[in-house]
């Protein structure tokens, strides 16, 4: 082909290359939109959902053992010799307890309004009860483990002392109580106290369990605490207590 103006010729024929390549890269652009909006739409929804149900754990009652362990958070988290809390947890909720008491102590804010209530049931008793230690951190059980080793030697110690990330009182919903009758110290003799008595017929009412109860250290190892008060709230309370359950028995047949 004899071409006349061949620079003619060859702008022209850059002329439709450059054409070619700008509506195939538009034919591109558009099927790529066409496929975005036809592809499914992530949303935030699960993530939502999955932190609202962490977030009404605190309130469940129809928990099992394993499932209270792993947010301990939870009313019913369980807390022993064999499942512990991580060094670094403290409850965000933790209040100062404005109750008598040998010393100032803290609880979780719903286990500390319940005992308020507890405790103004035994003032209409003319009883009067006493706080004596209610959250601890890891740190503080480490250290007072460590010296209850030191005074009753190992064995001795496992059975009246947690080992630290063991203790129920780093939850926040644990608290010892105590009485002028029995020097305000803690001692197994507050069980036959009227006090004592007062605690274990009516301490359920208010959503509390003697959470080591007399004759179940095989089950719980620990030995008798009639002072040791846990927070699992009243319906959970009030089954314990109707049937003579320790808190491991009752999460292993709820």
């Amino acid at each position: 082909m004899h071409v006349q103006n061949k620079k003619r010729f060859y702008l022209m024929v850059g002329l439709l290359i450059v054409v070619i390549l700008l509506v195939g890269f538009s034919i591109y652009m558009i099927w790529s939109d066409i496929s975005s909006s036809n592809a499914p739409v992530q949303t935030a929804s699960n993530t939502t959902n999955t932190a609202n149900a962490d977030s009404s754990q605190g309130n469940r009652t129809d928990i099992t053992a394993s499932q209270a362990i792993t947010n301990p958070t939870d009313l019913l988290v369980l807390v022993n010799k064999t499942t512990s809390l991580d060094e670094n947890y403290q409850p965000s909720d933790l209040v100062w307890v404005d109750l008598p008491g040998v010393r100032e102590t803290q609880l979780r804010k719903e286990a500390a309004t319940a005992l308020e209530d507890l405790f103004a049931a035994a003032e209409l008793k003319n009883l009067s009860l006493y706080c004596c230690s209610g959250y601890r951190s890891y740190q503080t059980q480490e250290e007072l483990y460590a010296e209850n080793v030191k005074t009753y030697g190992q064995k001795e110690a496992d059975l009246v002392s947690a080992k630290p990330g063991q203790s129920e009182h780093q939850t926040g919903l644990a608290m010892d109580v105590t009485a002028e009758s029995v020097n305000f110290d803690l001692l197994e003799s507050f069980g036959q106290t009227t006090e004592g008595e007062f605690i274990k017929n009516n301490a359920h009412l208010y959503g509390f369990i003697i959470r080591y109860p007399e004759d179940k250290t095989a089950i719980t190892g620990y030995a008798y605490e009639p002072w040791h008060l846990r927070y699992v709230g009243k319906d959970v309370a009030a089954e314990i207590d109707k049937n003579n359950l320790t808190f491991e028995e009752y999460l292993k047949t709820s």
